[in-house]
């Protein structure tokens, strides 16, 4: 997002305040979708899928296979 150079920076208070934003966006949305398609909302959770993907952490539900 581009930003008008006459207003004021960025403040941490301003990335404090958009940051608990989105994470009140995030619960609301994977609530959402676990409510649409019959899950819980820990089964949307980016963070996991990704560690998951990542690691083999917690999570990984993909078959592990010897093809590539």
């Amino acid at each position: 997002m581009a930003r008008d150079s006459e207003r004021e920076p960025v403040t941490d208070d301003d990335l404090r305040a958009l940051r608990e934003c989105m994470a009140d966006q995030r619960e609301a949305i994977r609530a959402r979708l676990a409510e649409e398609l019959d899950g819980s909302p820990e089964d949307f959770s980016a963070e996991r899928y990704f560690q998951a993907r990542t690691d083999g952490g917690e999570g990984h539900d993909r078959e592990e296979t010897d093809s590539p």
